[in-house]
């Protein structure tokens, strides 16, 4: 599974860590998401948050249905924890497992402070090597799961949530997510999704900055290979669209609707399902 597209649908699991108000201490929720690429279902998403009054805990499993687990039983499962601080977000772990029949891999980003990760990849075919993005490039930045938790965190204290820039650190590399709120819209229901009506628009455009893209265990070339399609305001730039709405009575509002362009066609996630108090 690309890791752009990855980060892509781990962004949807994140805006619904913060979706859940902050002061709900102790509030839990899980949800399911269809993926769409081409519009060929390809993934199924569920994911998981428990959220406390100083605490995040965030999980993620996907796996490919249909057509494409005729030819690949490709899965992946990711983890964030860390401590929140009012509207701040202090990760601490990040673990993505990623398997491909006999193949499996896990990557995990332990948060040292003061911009210093510790990265390790098992298996890995080369030694490990040194931090090689400088510490003060690093100082904010956070991994994928735990930035759109900081994010709807802030909405949730009061604070403008959907706009400026957020480091995003993925193990490799470094990419600074820019934010735009959207303002509201109506979203028409699809026969895939369960949802249809007024939503906020957010923008998140993720633009590569400095790392490794030969990490010292990679098959492939030092190339960034293009999972997402460029924008065409910026020619490095991957611009994801997220619509959120409350799907129904007493539920946090999250995202109903992900999008985005890849070589295969518009990559589309639906919300198909939500279970607050479950995680």
């Amino acid at each position: 599974m690309p890791r752009l597209l990855t980060t892509a649908i781990a962004v949807s699991a994140a805006l619904l860590a913060a979706a859940i108000p902050a002061a709900a201490a102790g509030a839990s929720a899980r949800m399911t998401y269809d993926v769409y690429v081409g519009g060929v279902r390809m993934l199924e998403v569920t994911s998981g948050v428990s959220l406390a009054s100083d605490r995040y805990d965030v999980d993620l499993s996907a796996h490919v249905v249909g057509i494409a687990a005729t030819f690949s039983d490709w899965r992946s499962n990711v983890q964030s924890s860390g401590g929140l601080d009012g509207a701040r977000v202090r990760p601490a772990r990040n673990v993505v497992e990623r398997i491909n029949g006999d193949d499996a891999r896990t990557t995990t980003i332990t948060f040292l402070g003061g911009g210093r990760m510790d990265v390790e990849i098992v298996p890995s075919k080369k030694p490990k090597r040194e931090q090689t993005i400088p510490p003060e490039k690093l100082v904010h930045a956070v991994d994928p799961l735990s930035g759109v938790v900081a994010i709807l965190q802030a909405l949730h204290l009061g604070a403008e949530a959907c706009q400026g820039q957020v480091p995003v650190f993925d193990g490799r590399r470094l990419y600074r997510a820019d934010l735009a709120d959207g303002g509201t819209v109506m979203l028409q229901k699809a026969e895939q999704g369960m949802y249809g009506g007024e939503t906020r628009r957010c923008t998140v455009s993720l633009t590569p900055m400095v790392g490794d893209f030969n990490f010292g265990d990679e098959r492939r070339s030092t190339r960034p290979t293009e999972y997402l399609q460029p924008s065409s305001r910026a020619p490095d730039q991957r611009v994801i669209d997220t619509w959120l709405a409350s799907p129904g009575a007493r539920l946090p509002a999250v995202p109903v609707r992900i999008q985005s362009e890849s070589p295969w066609g518009r990559v589309i996630v639906h919300l198909r399902a939500i279970q607050v108090g479950a995680s």
